[in-house]
């Protein structure tokens, strides 16, 4: 009653606004709102570790946000199959005056009311059906949070990778003995760039943009390539659910249809007004078992004209469709993973070179400046040559995270 009461009262608040003056204040609430947004540069800078940036992940990200309101409605969906057979009650007064009398005082004879139940029961021959579609549904959607948080602690990893690799390459750089100014200014320029692009980023996984996020270096997980070699040539749970769910979706547009050549079976049970009060020449209750009748009636429907048919042989295609496609992907999946795993297997053995050219060059003995200065090069360039690399790996990274998760 009391909820009725205040959404009752702000709908006429709101209607005894005019839409410029709605508009208005709300516009000045946007104002508002840009007066008080800051540069990335004028947030302050707060350092968190990898677990309490995930923690903020589940807690606060948009998108997984989304993905639980769904959970809910589909929850609720199932809910509702039951909750359906549940009575409605429903109130009706109704107040009769002549046009001259309004203004004389009111009695209980010039006031009618009823209250009445409802009952109305869902077809019987649905109710497996919807209770399976409601159950999958919510399903689909669990898993589909669980690869949203997998897919965004790959983002966050590859994100933190990269910013650390990025300010170690930022300064080798800087120890550069002939940077000219120019392109010191440029370097300037392209970080502010990059940096502005990474607080965003990380604002948006972690849901909060009142500061600069970042991770702390040794917090970061590491990916070991011997962890996940073998887990490379088989498939994730995860990603199995995602094309069984595909094919179940397909299924249950087929058993939709093969519903139809199913009885419908209908039932609700009719009664009078559970109370009745009329202008005070009669009140009170008439429910009882004498007139209460329950209605069940048994129809079938022979699909003389096939559209039944039709719409059955159209499911079953796109079924088969669906597998299809449902094979093809595996094997396109297979094929990325085992181009991942070729990639990483040469990134390793082209970094295992190049860290022992680095060691040799290091130890190579010079007897001139000029020597020294081509050594000193040489040895910048390799080095920066790594970890250029290394920050391009980060995507291979990523794409094993994403595909198996980390290590517990």
């Amino acid at each position: 009653m009391k909820r009725t009461l205040t959404v009752t009262i702000a709908l006429l608040a709101l209607a005894s606004c005019s839409v410029e003056q709605r508009l208005a204040e709300t516009a000045a609430e946007v104002e508002q709102l840009f007066a008080e947004a800051r540069a990335w540069e004028q947030l302050p800078l707060r350092t968190i570790s990898w677990h309490q940036a995930i923690s903020m992940i589940y807690n606060n990200n948009h998108e997984l946000k989304k993905i639980d309101l769904n959970i809910e409605r589909c929850e609720r969906d199932g809910l509702s199959i039951y909750t359906d057979m549940i009575p409605g009650v429903s109130y009706y007064g109704y107040l009769t005056k002549s046009i001259n009398d309004l203004a004389k005082q009111y009695s209980t004879d010039d006031i009618t009311s009823n209250i009445n139940v409802t009952f109305n029961l869902p077809t019987i021959t649905n109710i497996p059906y919807r209770v399976y579609a409601a159950h999958a549904s919510t399903f689909a959607a669990i898993k589909s949070r669980e690869a949203k948080e997998r897919e965004l602690m790959s983002k966050l990893y590859m994100n933190a990778r990269k910013r650390e690799l990025t300010v170690r390459l930022r300064e080798l750089e800087a120890s550069a003995p002939d940077v000219k100014e120019q392109d010191r200014m440029l370097a300037v320029s392209k970080q502010r760039t990059e940096d502005a692009a990474f607080w965003k980023t990380m604002s948006e996984l972690l849901g909060d943009s009142t500061a600069r996020w970042q991770i702390l270096p040794e917090s970061l997980p590491r990916v070991k390539w011997s962890y996940y070699e073998k887990k490379l040539s088989t498939l994730d749970t995860l990603t199995v659910y995602r094309f069984a769910i595909q094919l179940e979706q397909a299924r249950m547009s087929q058993y939709n249809v093969a519903i139809q050549y199913l009885p419908t079976i209908n039932s609700n049970i009719y009664s009078p007004s559970l109370f009745s009060s009329t202008g005070g020449t009669y009140q009170g209750t008439f429910l009882d078992g004498e007139q209460t009748k329950l209605n069940l009636n048994v129809s079938y429907t022979l699909d003389t004209k096939l559209s039944n048919w039709n719409s059955y042989q159209d499911s079953k295609a796109k079924y088969e469709m669906a597998q299809r496609e449902v094979s093809v992907a595996v094997m396109d999946h297979k094929q990325k993973l085992m181009q991942l795993q070729q990639s990483v297997h040469d990134y390793n053995s082209w970094r295992s070179y190049m860290h022992k050219r680095l060691d040799y060059t290091q130890q190579m003995p010079v007897s001139t400046a000029d020597e020294h200065i081509s050594r000193d090069k040489a040895i910048f360039d390799m080095k920066k040559e790594l970890i250029s690399q290394e920050i391009a790996s980060v995507e291979s990274e990523a794409a094993v995270v994403l595909e198996y998760g980390l290590p517990e």
